[in-house]
């Protein structure tokens, strides 16, 4: 019989593949919602061998889920084993019998992976960088100009000054006293300086006594 069109385009069906039998190696796709299999070429799956009854059994499919049902067939239908007495679910890598000799193994096809979509990159956005801002000159550094004024600085000078000339004076006038007072004058005013205090006392009646 000629394969149908599938009721589910877009989806990947399951098949059976025959491992042992008169058609072993042969796969079987299940895409219509029932798929009768039999020895009668009026069935979607021919299995060409004695033990199959011509209306052995069908396979039912709604969407993605799969059930086998045995026909009433002479030999039975069989699921990992187990001879069928109503409909069974198909899960993937089951083994499937029909009659004595026909083994096969239900296979799930894993959906196919959702078409990735050739979009063109988008082109990469420019970089905007924002402006610098020139640093700032270093600011030279202002010497710091002295507060102090020279006539400030001549004041201590000049106190100093004038301490140092009064204590040189008292000195000197406390040496003279000194002087004076030892043996009558005669050390201060009869030495080498007597021209001098002559001079400076003579016109005042000063005449020392001197040996």
């Amino acid at each position: 019989m000629s394969a149908q069109p599938s009721e589910y385009p877009g989806e990947n069906p399951a098949y059976f593949i025959i491992q042992k039998g008169p058609d072993a190696g042969r796969e079987f796709s299940l895409e219509q919602s029932i798929s009768s299999i039999g020895r009668s070429a009026a069935n979607d799956i021919v299995l060409n061998d004695p033990e199959v009854s011509r209306h052995h059994a069908r396979i039912l499919r709604q969407g993605s889920i799969y059930s086998i049902e045995d026909l009433g067939s002479t030999n039975g239908t069989f699921v990992n084993n187990q001879r069928l007495t109503s409909p069974v679910p198909l899960s993937d890598g089951d083994l499937l019998g029909f009659g004595e000799t026909i083994k096969a193994q239900f296979v799930r096809r894993q959906p196919a992976p959702p078409p990735v979509p050739d979009w063109d990159e988008p082109a990469a956005m420019p970089v905007v960088r924002e402006a610098q801002t020139p640093a700032a000159p270093p600011e030279t550094a202002v010497p710091e100009t002295s507060s102090t004024t020279p006539a400030s600085r001549v004041k201590p000078i000049v106190i100093i000054s004038l301490i140092l000339l009064i204590l040189l004076c008292c000195f000197c006038g406390l040496l003279i006293v000194a002087l004076d007072s030892y043996n009558q004058g005669q050390l201060l005013y009869c030495g080498g300086l007597r021209p001098f205090w002559e001079t400076i006392l003579g016109p005042a009646g000063f005449n020392p006594v001197c040996p």
